[in-house]
């Protein structure tokens, strides 16, 4: 099996990268080959006995989906991820046979309409996303168009041409950029801190935007088309009213007025760097990856949480003497001398620097540029979901070797978080564990709660508090506009775009619709951008407004053994029900108060 793999690799200290082009020809045959069969789940003699055997099918699929996610944030070659592309394809396949089948139909319309919490629950979002489904041609379209739109974002290899004498610095200016310039993406950077000219840093920030608009926009044009058809199908104005039908903000009205609740003033874009180069940086204690692990541990033994350490690079989460599964670790790689092979070799082989020119004329191909070694940040990579009955959870948590400043120590406590919510989550269906609000939601409140134990708080004028309202503002600007994409023009909210980036930076964007080509989530995520800030927004008002101790707040968020639904929880920990308007207008009244 592919999981027992590399379980291996990953325990006898290999990167899994290492190991990578074999592990991804199995993954692919295994793709190829995969079939559900509903033979026993449908001799079941009960409904509950029918959703356990059901689930054990399934769950191959999940972990084979989860493995291609797992292995896509590494660097690849043109026929690995080809051949992860048709792996996705294949097990998208495979799961819209399962959704025609009659009697998968029936029986997931029944389980959500049991007594049982968590097989209604199992019931509703499988029904969900059996309604989901689109024909495969449309989602080979829309599976390859994104590809593409990823592709065409995350191109590097540009350099930034000025055309206009007066935007052009001075050759000292000119040669302090040069010494700083990593990536485009960091030349960007460097022009805009270094150049005084407000009218210049607009222009040049604005041209990035669109730097990939002429090669993404019919891709872009493709999948709303698409998605705009399936709303129709299900009898919906727009695709943004479809996809919110089945959200706790059920309307994209809804959506508008908590958005405009979050609009608040944040730096321009083009203007950050300088901000932020006139703030103090937060003073942290530096720690070593190890030292501060330790301190996260140390505060999660109150919540009845051990970790226990199987070697140098693999760990055990134990809940009250309870398994929830391993953790292995990635460590940065040791500095090499010149010549010698790398540590951890990038997965599969490096693909040559593409050669395309951009399509706008400030930007170019560069001549003669070396391309820095990618900073180690913490982070988690899923291999395997927790599954209570069915499996122990995998994950890989990438452990830089030394956090010197708030943001990197922030990272590690917020990959941390992730991490124990998704191997304690306690469904026994991978689709309520990993489906919906409340894993986000406990994710982010013990994200939250660890920060408030383990890091200082964030002065307003400080650098970090800075950027974070920066982000936030970047995140509610693109929510907006993508809600109004995928609505019909005589439906949309938000009419003058413009205008919102103005409420959230300062200045208006004349060409602010044209933000559509610059970020991914539009295609992925679509109306559902939002997300992200609305479960923010909720673990801030649980931390700051519940009357629990925070020990029934985790036993509530993250444990959840009665697998209650996010109603009756928000209930508990608020001490009142909890309807969209009461927690709307919260939002709306409530300043966001200083965020660790």
């Amino acid at each position: 099996m592919l999981k027992r793999i590399l379980a291996v690799s990953l325990a006898l200290n290999f990167s899994p990268a290492a190991l990578a082009a074999s592990p991804i020809t199995l993954l692919s045959e295994q793709c190829i080959d995969y079939q559900v069969s509903l033979s026993q789940a449908q001799e079941s003699p009960t409904p509950l006995d029918a959703s356990v055997r059901l689930e054990r099918e399934l769950i191959g699929l999940f972990n084979l989906k989860d493995s291609v996610r797992f292995y896509r944030h590494y660097p690849l070659n043109a026929e690995d991820k080809e051949a992860l592309l048709q792996c996705q394809l294949h097990l998208a396949d495979e799961f819209d046979r399962l959704a025609h089948e009659p009697w998968l139909q029936t029986q997931s319309q029944n389980w959500s309409q049991s007594d049982s919490p968590g097989l209604r629950q199992f019931g509703q979002l499988l029904t969900q996303q059996i309604a989901e489904q689109i024909d495969q041609q449309q989602k080979a379209k829309i599976h390859t168009a994104q590809a593409s739109i990823a592709h065409g974002l995350k191109q590097k290899d540009l350099s930034l041409i000025i055309g206009q004498s007066q935007c052009r610095l001075t050759d000292e200016e000119t040669d302090h950029a040069d010494q700083t310039k990593q990536t485009f993406d960091n030349s960007i950077a460097s022009y805009l801190i270094h150049q005084q000219d407000e009218s210049c840093k607009r222009q040049v920030w604005q041209a990035y935007q669109v730097r990939a608009k002429q090669k993404n926009q019919a891709a872009i044009s493709l999948i709303m088309a698409t998605k705009q058809t399936i709303a129709l199908e299900h009898g919906a104005d727009d695709y943004a009213s479809w996809a919110l039908s089945h959200q706790r903000l059920t309307t994209p009205a809804q959506v508008k007025h908590f958005l405009d609740s979050q609009t608040q003033l944040a730096p321009a874009p083009w203007a950050l760097g300088a901000v932020l180069a006139k703030l103090s940086k937060v003073e942290v204690t530096p720690h070593s990856g190890e030292q501060l692990l330790d301190d996260i541990q140390a505060e999660l033994s109150l919540f009845g949480l051990e970790f226990e350490t199987v070697n140098a690079n693999m760990l055990r989460l134990w809940h009250k003497g309870r398994l929830l599964g391993d953790v292995f670790l990635d460590r940065p790689p040791k500095p090499q001398l010149a010549g010698s092979q790398r540590a951890n070799p990038p997965l599969g082989k490096q693909e040559p620097p593409p050669t395309e020119k951009a399509q706008t004329p400030t930007l170019k191909t560069p001549t003669l540029k070396t391309q820095a070694l990618k900073e180690h940040k913490a982070q988690l990579s899923p291999l395997r979901q927790t599954v209570v009955g069915q499996q122990f959870g995998q994950l890989t948590l990438t452990l830089p070797d030394q956090l010197n400043d708030y943001r990197s120590q922030e990272q590690l406590i917020a990959a941390v978080a992730e991490m124990v919510s998704r191997l304690l989550t306690g469904g026994r269906y991978y689709l309520n564990n990993t489906l919906g609000d409340g894993q986000a939601i406990a994710s982010l409140w013990l994200n939250q709660y660890l920060s408030q134990q383990l890091l200082p708080e964030l002065p307003s004028n400080s650098r970090e508090a800075e950027l974070k309202a920066f982000s936030k503002q970047l995140k509610v600007f693109r929510s907006k506009l993508a809600l109004s994409a995928y609505q019909t023009f005589g439906n949309r909210l938000y009419r003058d775009l413009s205008q919102e980036f103005g409420a959230s930076f300062g200045a208006p964007w004349p060409c602010a619709d044209d933000a559509l080509y610059s970020f991914t989530g539009v295609v992925t995520q679509g109306p559902l951008y939002y997300l992200t800030l609305w479960h923010q927004r909720l673990a801030e008002q649980i931390l700051s407004d519940t009357q629990l101790e925070a020990k029934k707040v985790f036993e509530l968020l993250l444990i959840n053994e009665q697998q209650q639904p996010l109603d009756e929880q928000l209930t508990a920990i608020f001490g009142s029900a909890q309807s969209v308007a009461t927690i709307l207008e919260r939002s709306q009244h409530d300043q966001p108060k200083p965020v660790h």
